[in-house]
């Protein structure tokens, strides 16, 4: 494709040549002759200090983000971060025009929401892709691991593109708040905008919590979505809700606490629960297989799109007990009297969902394994401490991924939201502090619960720049004897 056919902006500015592009990148290590080389500086990285190596790679245009006294060859573009995926969307063709795009963010339950979409919809046989935390997946089945939440936006544009030459109808992706706040999702024809939830999280990068907020909410009032889908169970949730139905009124709420456009009570059941849902005054019932209502609620929201779309209600009903939830989001682990469930629970709401959810059918010791994460917001530290505390028997406090960080001021960091008179112990070593855990419950003849928190479906441990293999469940499973 010729340069001056996508990259309409840019065709009057200094240094604009009309060439054949065969590709675009951000990575200067990943140029080859013929890319664009976009420049732009990023949080920790500047692409303005590649452009020498993106020539020698072959580059046949730079187009940079910032203007530097060697301008030659080089097109300077102040806007371009926020043109990059409208580049990408025209360089591949418009893929999002071609499918039903699905952009879910929220604190926590992103990834839930976005692959049981997907899985639901397979089921009901419409393909579809999908970009998470854990997987990309072209048409639903294939998986490819994923790098980040929500990818660069050049990477967007190509995946949706893969997924219309695998069949794919729908294409549901994570949308991070640092996705949003980097304009990664700028390009994409949205049909649907989702908030699961909301809470205390990203401190570190936003600053403060109405930044937070602001970058949330970039995608619905930023982007443009056809529909929306809001859980309302969080003050920010309702506002938000509030807002938009007054400018759009494809715009539905969700909850399990309040009157909603699809809301949901809840039975324990044999599989896990039992959901009574009532969507825009139909009735449904059906089993999911977790036992925790907020899981469930995340897969509610995707069940209010296939809902919206027209899928027959019974057919909604008959299949969800066949969704799989993504790994390690509460993935219980059950073998004698240990029961023991592995979350990716990283910030306080999250960590107390499911500590509320284990109590709520649990009646035997509670132990709760966990850390949080080095380099990242500090502010939520104390907080999970006294989640923690509040509704734990038993704590184990250990590392999780510390990073660049010392473990032990990680450590204090949490310990100064907790009561020092409680029932803890702190074992850095988090393989130690598992096992630990586990031969404290068998010693009891009572039993016991664990909760493995913070790292999920991860199979690394990050310290001091090193990634090191290391997976919860397998621990888990190690200390079981299984």
């Amino acid at each position: 494709m010729k340069s001056s056919e996508f990259l309409h902006e840019l065709i009057k500015l200094k240094n604009f040549r009309d060439v054949e592009v065969s590709g675009l990148k951000i990575d200067s290590r990943e140029v080859n002759k013929g890319d664009i080389f976009f420049a732009i500086r990023g949080h920790k990285l500047d692409g303005n200090g590649f452009i020498k190596l993106a020539f020698e790679r072959g580059a046949s245009l730079v187009i940079a983000d910032t203007e530097t006294e060697d301008t030659s060859d080089v097109i300077y573009f102040k806007d371009l971060k926020q043109h990059i995926g409208i580049f990408a969307s025209r360089f591949y063709g418009d893929p999002s025009l071609s499918l039903k795009t699905i952009c879910i963010t929220g604190t926590n339950g992103k990834t839930t929401a976005v692959e049981t979409f997907s899985g639901l919809s397979n089921l009901l046989g419409s393909r579809c892709a999908y970009m998470s935390t854990v997987n990309f997946s072209k048409d639903g089945l294939s998986l490819e691991k994923a790098s980040l939440t929500t990818p660069d936006a050049i990477s967007i544009h190509r995946n949706m593109k893969n997924a219309i030459h695998n069949d794919a109808k729908y294409l549901a992706m994570e949308a991070s708040s640092h996705g949003l706040e980097q304009h990664r999702l700028n390009g994409i024809d949205i049909d649907y905008a989702v908030l699961t939830s909301f809470s205390h999280d990203h401190l570190d990068y936003h600053g403060d919590i109405n930044h937070y907020k602001s970058a949330k909410e970039k995608l619905f009032f930023d982007l443009h979505p056809k529909s929306n889908i809001i859980c309302i169970d969080s003050s920010f949730g309702r506002k938000l809700y509030e807002d938009l139905l007054k400018i759009n009124p494809n715009t539905y709420s969700v909850s399990i606490k309040q009157k909603a456009d699809f809301q949901a009570s809840f039975k324990e059941s044999p599989l896990g629960i039992k959901v009574n849902l009532l969507a825009l005054d139909q009735e449904l019932t059906f089993e999911l297989r977790t036992i925790s209502k907020y899981l469930a609620s995340n897969i509610i929201c995707s069940m209010a799109i296939l809902s919206l779309e027209g899928f027959n209600n019974s057919l909604l009903e008959k299949y969800a007990q066949d969704i799989n939830l993504p790994s390690g989001r509460l993935e219980k682990i059950v073998k004698d009297n240990l029961t023991a469930y592995v979350d990716y629970a990283h910030t306080p709401e999250a960590l107390r969902c499911s500590l509320e959810e284990i109590k709520r059918i649990h009646n035997e010791p509670l132990w709760c394994v966990f850390g949080c994460g080095g380099d990242r917001d500090k502010e939520k530290r104390p907080l999970m401490g006294a989640v923690a505390q509040e509704y734990s028997d038993h704590i184990v406090i250990t590392n999780d991924n510390p990073r660049t960080e010392g473990e032990m001021q990680i450590i204090n960091d949490i310990l100064s939201g907790m009561d020092a008179q409680g029932q803890f112990i702190i074992e850095p070593d988090r393989e130690k502090a598992i096992h630990f855990a586990a031969a404290e419950i068998k010693k009891n003849i009572d039993g016991g619960v664990m909760l493995i928190a913070g790292k999920g479906h991860e199979t690394y441990q990050e310290i001091d720049g090193n990634l090191f293999e290391f997976n919860d469940k397998e621990i888990v499973q190690s200390s079981m004897g299984l």
